[in-house]
């Protein structure tokens, strides 16, 4: 179990919790992995007060050896999936991780900040002109799209002022089969009752008469089931009884009481299992949520990046976003997210169970896509509102 596993499941959910607070019908896709991996690169440059809340925000201050190399941790995970198949062997999914380090010539970068990202993060390092401008943009979006086969095919679209030192962009891309597919034949359009109220017809798969780890807590008011898919990757779902609601769910919910609740689950016979065909896009605006978690002092002017830079440059982030994108269907899901820090900015001044039991996702509900191996929560998000747009 990697140590990142605690941190990417507690950021997620601290994450999700500030972002449901603001509107909590609003369907929201992240990958907190991919936050998590960007911001490390970040890290890597960062002192002080800087360092200091980077690591709060991201938990990694809960890493229980603090004497451990972060971005070691990341290499781990990293590597974990660049080990090539062997001749004739089946590959069960595919997970892949990019990092870019696209920096601006006209700067001189420290060896051992260059040489980390490389070794590390396994990043592509760039020096470009930045007065190229609209090419850099093109550049960085092409970059993008090619890791995470066109599913984002856009992350930034103004070009970089001459005060631009850098962009550290991180990519992610799933695409897995599940064990148990769901038939065509078997999907039928059904009621999703949303969390305003409402009611929307939408594409619902149906599955009859399989075993899945599952959980029915009437003490939480909820149920809980994980949908394997081929590979050491799951979807989990957490599906709040008809008293209870999702918010709620999300309010009482971290690593420790997700284990918890993980744990309780046992291989049970379903009699029906219903979720809905559905594909989300979502985008956050970073550089304004990770401040209101405590995340300050790296968009401040005098913010520390003292490990960057050959020579001492005032640097701050100007703006960080990230994309997400994922596609649930009867075959599998496709999952990929991007998140850029757009550019360091200077200033110009300086047991087995029989009854009939069933999951019917026909209402409000959170997954996860997790990584059983390391633990660590690749992407998460909650359906809250079904509507024709996204529908496959």
């Amino acid at each position: 179990m990697s140590q990142l596993s605690k941190p990417s499941i507690d950021f997620g959910l601290n994450f999700l919790k500030r972002i449901s607070s603001q509107c909590d019908s609003k369907n929201i896709l992240l990958s907190p992995l991919s936050v998590i991996t960007a911001y490390c690169m970040v890290l890597d440059g960062a002192a002080g007060k800087t360092e200091q809340q980077i690591k709060k925000v991201l938990n990694l201050d809960k890493i229980n050896d603090q004497s451990e190399d972060i971005s070691g941790l990341i290499k781990q995970v990293i590597e974990s999936y660049r080990i090539p198949a062997t001749a004739g062997s089946r590959q069960k999914f595919i997970l892949n991780f990019g990092n870019l380090l696209m920096a601006n010539k006209d700067e001189k970068f420290q060896k051992a900040y260059v040489q980390n990202l490389k070794t590390n993060y396994f990043a592509d390092a760039f020096n470009e002109d930045y007065k190229e401008g609209q090419q850099i943009v093109e550049k960085i979006n092409s970059w993008v799209s090619n890791n995470t086969k066109n599913k984002i095919t856009s992350i930034i679209n103004e070009p970089p002022s001459p005060l631009d030192v850098l962009y550290l962009v991180n990519t992610i891309y799933f695409e897995g089969k599940w064990l148990m597919p769901f038939s065509k034949d078997c999907t039928k359009d059904d009621i999703f009752h949303n969390s305003d109220g409402t009611t929307v017809k939408t594409k619902m798969m149906t599955l009859s008469g399989e075993s899945f780890n599952y959980v029915n807590r009437h003490d939480k008011q909820l149920k809980i089931v994980e949908l394997p898919y081929v590979g050491n990757i799951s979807m989990i779902l957490i599906l709040p009884t008809e008293d209870n609601n999702l918010k709620k769910v999300i309010d009482d919910l971290d690593s420790t009481e997700l284990s918890s609740l993980m744990e309780s689950m046992k291989k049970t016979y379903l009699d029906t299992l219903i979720i809905p065909k559905f594909k989300l896009e979502d985008i956050h605006q970073l550089h304004n949520i990770l401040p209101k978690m405590g995340m300050t002092a790296p968009f401040q002017k005098d913010a520390e990046f003292p490990r960057i830079t050959e020579e001492p440059l005032p640097l701050y982030i100007s703006k960080s976003i990230q994309k997400a994108v994922i596609e649930v269907f009867e075959e599998g899901t496709i999952a990929s997210a991007a998140t850029v820090v757009e550019g360091l900015f200077m200033l110009a001044c300086s047991p087995f169970s029989t009854p009939l039991i069933t999951f019917i996702a026909d209402r409000p509900f959170m997954f996860f896509i997790r990584d059983n191996k390391s633990g660590v929560n690749l992407f998460m998000g909650q359906l809250n509102n079904m509507s024709h747009q996204q529908f496959l």
